[in-house]
Parts: C-alpha cells; sequence; structure tokens
C-alpha cells in the first residue's frame, strides 16, 4: 500500500508543472490527461492465476499522459498503474529534425502459484535442507512461487538537421523470485529414485548497450548497429541435503543459468527509385554468445569431478550467428508486382566438448552442441487482372544442413543424432483476390510444402540395431502440408462491416516406429460491427478451433522395435465476445463487453500389442469467462467520472491435477499449478481530467 502511496505522490509531482504550464497557453501547447481511483478486489481460488502477470488487488490506481510542444520541441510523459507490481513510466522528447530522446521504467510480475509448500527450509538461498519430518506436509515451508521483473534505460538519437543520425541506447533488466524447478534424486546403490518440485532462486541482471549510425536519403537509407549485452546471475548453482543419506554431493547439486556476454553488429541498406520501379534491400549481421564456467564455480570438488571421469573442469560456451538476405522488388507495369529473395543463416556452435562417465560407459554433451546452415530462395508474384482481379504466386526452397560430426559409439550405449543431418523444404503458393464488387471482397490461397530428410543410420544398422528404433524429429522428417485459407469482407450497408476468415490445414509425416505421423487443423472465425444508431455501436465475434493429432509411439524401445500404440490427440476450441459502445446523453455512455472461452482435449489409445489404456477424457480443459462494465459520466467537458465492474471466472480440468496429493509414492510435489481455478470480481472508481 505504501508503494501506491508514494507513486500517487509522484504522479501528483509530476503533474503539477504541466498544470501551471498549461496555464501559460500563449507559450506552450499542452494537452494532457490525469487519472485518479480506487478499486476493490474479491477473489476466491488460484489468486495466482487471476494475477498472472498483472497486478489486481485493492488500493489505489491511476495514469497519467501529457504531450507538451513549443515550436520544434515537443516533450511527453505517460504514466501507467504507478504504485502497482505492473506499473511503468515513460518520458520522450526532443526538438523536431535535430534530436530526440526517451527513458523509460517498467515493471512486470510473473506470478506462477502462491502459498506453495516443500520438505526442504532455505527456499530463497543457495542451500536447502531436506526435513526429517517429510511425511507430514504441515511441517513444510510455505512460499510463494513468484518473479518480478524490472527494466529501465534511456536512448538518444542526434541527427542535427541532416540526413545523418547517430543513436546510443543502454538499458538494464532485472529479475528477483522463485521460479518452479525440478530436480531427481538417484540413489547411488540403485534403492530408488524421488522427484520433487523446488523453488529456484532468481537474481540476475542483463546489461544492454546499443550504438546506430545511419544515413536517411531520398534514394538510399543505409545504417550500422552494434549492440552488446551482458548477463549476469547471482545463482549458478544451488545444492540441497538428500533425502538418500548414502548420496554422493554429485547428486545434490544443480546447476542454473550461467553468465554471458552477446555481442552482435549488424548493417541495413535500401536503394529505391531503380530501373522497373524496383527495390533493393539487403542486411548482413554477425553475433557470437560466449560463457565460461569452471567445476569449481557450480561447487564441484576435485574429488566429485574424479567421481564422475569428467574429461575436463572447465567449459567455454561460443556460439557464432551470421545472417544475410537481400531482396529485390519491382513493379515493372501496372499491372505486375515482383519480389526476389535470398536468405542466409549459419548457427557454429564451437563450445567444448566435455566427456563423462566411467570407462565403459561414456557420454558427452557433443549431440547437443547443435550448428547448422539454411539457405533459402524464392520469389513472388502478383498481377492485377481486368474487374478488380489480383493473383498471387510464389516459390521458396529452403536447405537446412545440419551435417555435425556424429559422437563414437562406446560399447553397447548409443551417443546418436536423431534428427536428420539435411532437410529441404519445397513451398508454392497461389492466391486470388477480387474487389469487383463494391460490398464485397474475397481472397482465396492455397500454400503447398514438400520437406524431404535425410538421416545417417549406417552406424546404428553397423551396431546390429534396427534403425526404425531410433526416429526423427517429427519437424524434420519427411512432410507434405496442404493448407487452404479463405477470407470474406462484407459491407452491405454502411452501418453493417461483416468479416469471415476459414483455414484448413493437413500435416502428413512419414511414418515411423514412434513419431508423429499426421496432424489436421482448421479454424473459423467471423466477426461483426454494427452501428446501430449513431449513439450506439455493436462489435462481436465468434471463432472455433480444432486440431487432431496421430502419433505412433513405442512403449519400450529395448523390447520393441515397433509402435504397440497409436495415440489420437484431438482439441477443439470455442470463443465468442460481444462488446457495445452506447452514448446515452451527451454527458453519459455505457461500455460493456463480454467474452466466453471453451477448450474441450482428449486423448484416445489404440492398442497395438502393448495392452489396453485408459482413454483421457480431461486433456487441456478450461472454461473462462469475462464481463466488464463501465459508466462514464462527463461532469465538464475536462472532468470525467467512470465507475467500471469486471468480472472473471476461469474453470480448469486437466488428468494430471486429477486427485492432487503432495506426496505420491517417493515424488514430492508442492502444488504449483495443483488448483488453477478461480473466481474474480473487481469494482473501481476513476476521476480524469483532460487538459
Amino acid at each position: 500500500m505504501k508503494k501506491k502511496i508514494y507513486s500517487t505522490v509522484i504522479l501528483l509531482s509530476l503533474a503539477a508543472p504541466a498544470l501551471l504550464v498549461a496555464a501559460e497557453e500563449n507559450k506552450t501547447e499542452v494537452h494532457g490527461t490525469i487519472e485518479l481511483g480506487a478499486q476493490g478486489v474479491s477473489t476466491s481460488g488460484n489468486k495466482a492465476f487471476f494475477q498472472e502477470f498483472r497486478d489486481l488487488d485493492d488500493g489505489f490506481v491511476g495514469g497519467m499522459q501529457l504531450d507538451a510542444l513549443k515550436g520544434a520541441y515537443h516533450f511527453e510523459v505517460e504514466a501507467q498503474n504507478p504504485g502497482a507490481d505492473d506499473q511503468s513510466f515513460q518520458l520522450k522528447g526532443g526538438e523536431y529534425e535535430k534530436f530526440k530522446y526517451k527513458f523509460n521504467y517498467d515493471e512486470m510480475v510473473h506470478n506462477y502459484t502462491f502459498d506453495a509448500i516443500t520438505p526442504f527450509t532455505g527456499i530463497g538461498t543457495k542451500n536447502i535442507t531436506y526435513i526429517a519430518t517429510a511425511a507430514d506436509t504441515a511441517t513444510w515451508t510455505k512460499f510463494d512461487y513468484s518473479v518480478d521483473h524490472k527494466s529501465y534505460g534511456g536512448e538518444l538519437e542526434i541527427s542535427l538537421n541532416s540526413p545523418f543520425y547517430v543513436t546510443l541506447g543502454a538499458d538494464k533488466r532485472e529479475q528477483n523470485g522463485l521460479r518452479p524447478f525440478s530436480v531427481v534424486t538417484e540413489h547411488t546403490n540403485g534403492a530408488g529414485r524421488k522427484y520433487a518440485e523446488v523453488p529456484e532462486p532468481i537474481s540476475n541482471t542483463t546489461d544492454n548497450l546499443h550504438l546506430k549510425t545511419g544515413y536517411l536519403g531520398k534514394a538510399i537509407t543505409a545504417s550500422l548497429t552494434g549492440y552488446m549485452s551482458s548477463f549476469n546471475n547471482d545463482n549458478k548453482y544451488f545444492t540441497r541435503s538428500d533425502v538418500f543419506a548414502a548420496d554422493t554431493d554429485i547428486d545434490k547439486t544443480n546447476v542454473l543459468a550461467p553468465d554471458n556476454d552477446y555481442r552482435k553488429i549488424s548493417g541495413d541498406f535500401s536503394w529505391r527509385d531503380l530501373p522497373l520501379g524496383s527495390v533493393l534491400a539487403a542486411s548482413l549481421s554477425h553475433a557470437n554468445l560466449q560463457n565460461d564456467f569452471s567445476a569449481a564455480d557450480v561447487g564441484w570438488t576435485s574429488a566429485m569431478i574424479t567421481t564422475q571421469g569428467v574429461n575436463r573442469s572447465t567449459f567455454e560456451g561460443d556460439i557464432d550467428y551470421t545472417n544475410v538476405s537481400m531482396a529485390l522488388s519491382s513493379r515493372p507495369t501496372d499491372k505486375l508486382d515482383t519480389k526476389i529473395y535470398y536468405r542466409y543463416i549459419d548457427r557454429d556452435d564451437k563450445s567444448t566438448v566435455i566427456s563423462y562417465g566411467a570407462p565403459t560407459d561414456v557420454t558427452d554433451n557433443a549431440k547437443m552442441l547443435l550448428s547448422y546452415e539454411k539457405n533459402s530462395l524464392g520469389f513472388d508474384l502478383g498481377y492485377r487482372f481486368p474487374n478488380k482481379n489480383k493473383v498471387d504466386a510464389g516459390y521458396e526452397y529452403l536447405s537446412t544442413d545440419r551435417s555435425t560430426a556424429v559422437p563414437a559409439w562406446a560399447g553397447a550405449v548409443i551417443n546418436r543424432h536423431d534428427n536428420p543431418e539435411s532437410t529441404t523444404d519445397d513451398t508454392f503458393y497461389l492466391g486470388l483476390k477480387n474487389s469487383y464488387l463494391d460490398w464485397l471482397t474475397a481472397k482465396i490461397k492455397y500454400t503447398r510444402l514438400e520437406r524431404d530428410s535425410d538421416i545417417d543410420t549406417t552406424a546404428i544398422i553397423a551396431q546390429g540395431a534396427d534403425p526404425n528404433r531410433f526416429t526423427a524429429r517429427f519437424d524434420t522428417q519427411d512432410k507434405t502440408m496442404d493448407e487452404w485459407k479463405l477470407a470474406l469482407e462484407f459491407y452491405p450497408l454502411d452501418s453493417l462491416d461483416l468479416g469471415l476468415n476459414f483455414t484448413h490445414q493437413n500435416n502428413d509425416y512419414e511414418e515411423n516406429s514412434s513419431s508423429r505421423t499426421k496432424d489436421d487443423r482448421q479454424s473459423v472465425y467471423a466477426d461483426v460491427t454494427w452501428r446501430a444508431v449513431k449513439a450506439v455501436t455493436l462489435n462481436g465475434f465468434v471463432g472455433f478451433e480444432k486440431t487432431s493429432i496421430d502419433a505412433n509411439r513405442i512403449a519400450d524401445v529395448t523390447v520393441s522395435t515397433v509402435p504397440n500404440r497409436v495415440e489420437s490427440t484431438d482439441d477443439t476450441f470455442w470463443s465468442y465476445g460481444l462488446s457495445a459502445n452506447i452514448a446515452a446523453t451527451d454527458q453519459l455512455s455505457f461500455n460493456f463487453s463480454g467474452q466466453y472461452d471453451k477448450s474441450d482435449g482428449s486423448v484416445d489409445f489404440t492398442d497395438l500389442g502393448y495392452g489396453a489404456l485408459e482413454n483421457i477424457t480431461e486433456f487441456d480443459d478450461y472454461t473462462k469467462k469475462r464481463l466488464e462494465a463501465k459508466a462514464i459520466y462527463a461532469i465538464d467537458p475536462k472532468l470525467k467520472l467512470t465507475l467500471g465492474y469486471l468480472y472473471e471466472k476461469l474453470k480448469y480440468q486437466d488428468y494430471t491435477f486429477s486427485d492432487y496429493t503432495y506426496i505420491t509414492g517417493t515424488d514430492y510435489l508442492s502444488g504449483l499449478y495443483a488448483d488453477p481455478n478461480y473466481e474474480a470480481n473487481v469494482g473501481y472508481v476513476m476521476v480524469s481530467y483532460g487538459f
């Protein structure tokens, strides 16, 4: 509450000079709005879900927007939700064609779950301790899963009434709080495994700096930008006492995000007024991401390194990114538009390869070091036919090369790459637009994609294994996609607008033992705007989406090389809403809006030899209702009073949360997302003054 009071005082302090300046109308032109009010909130159920990315609580509310202009000089101030956990302030200004500046401060909160519990103490520190009375949840520690985000910085651009300009900016971002983290404990003698949800201590900062210089000419524009970013984490690891007293220290250490540095330099160029009405655009950028840390940085001792058989005690992360793109857009005739483009992307991961494990069971991180190259080339054509018909067509070729070295085989352990070394995508589209009738615009578009991939199974076959047991990710395997889109816009009356959008997409994947085989997606959305009379405007929409996914699954690849069940996942989503703006009198107006969302998912299993599984009927099911009403009364042309009401209700059902318990066998849960349902009522009153 003190935070909101202090921020309200600051808001009034900012506004007071503006009001004084506004009185001197002969010197400076000033416009703006100041809002002050209060709100009351009643919430039952999961308050964290209701306030996941916002701060809606009892207290004062307000905001301010100010524009000042004197000759070529301009100045703007804006404040939103001062004193709240999602407040923001922005100040910007300058002198036209000479310089401009801006400063900003923003806060955002991410609430996961309030009143979570854990059988560990020391929450928020780098060391958490397992309690002896873990079987009794009444003795557990209570905490909130919540992270506060802050960012602040500024930017200055100087042009001095010339085509050349320089921009310098810097900002800082901070994160603090507790975020969900999963830990798994393995007993050293194979006696068992325990799983637990614990809070990860979050305390990090990111410092960003950018410098840009450029040229803005009538025909040519160019710019060169340098960007630097540094991430620093106060918590590079945390340790925990274990539920198995005989475990090694290595099982009790969890490594978190390391410090890293990011550097990028980029250039952009465009040339207009070329022959055939052409515009040439090109861009080039190179970036590098680096980090390094040693085993000691994450709490490892030399004895722990020896026990794990690690080949080295330091890691150096080093990834280069290169992007090149060019596009030539032309209009040779009034009826023909053309575009040809090329894009190149390269990711080169030169990070350290770390091997670990006993001599007979060696593995490494090599398959996690991802390098690839992408080359894409395409063209677009558009031609205008008589009677306001236009045909668009295009083609793109995309080649992706992931050919990094395949790690060596070690005994019976397979260090393999599941993804194809390369894929090629051929995409073609054809579209038609007709606007011959003044009251109707129609568009239809068909897109076809064909993807071919290869995978090196030589090493797998050499080991006597069935290559079908080692399948590729569905998004890199052979695939065909057919997509249809239809859009209609109706204007039957001057007071009535109607819109309809339909999409159907079908994806077929090459069938293998354990991967997605197909998915179908449909969506239909319709909207309407009706200006019923001069004082009444109605807006409404209705939407429907459906997704169906089929996949082959192998329950245990150690005993089977063919699929022994098929999973069919279906999800339907409905959404509709209505809003109304009513001007009852010259002084009194009303705004109403409501929206209803419903998602219904299910998973069906077809037994192919594994044994019957129970179908899942509650799979990410939810309904959400939202209603808002406002009454706005103009006391005079500058002073307005607003009374408002907001209602929200969420009901979520999923099989993973059915019969939720904190202790399941040897696993310890913390209540994360245990009961996301909520019902909330918000009432508020606001006074706004415009000048």
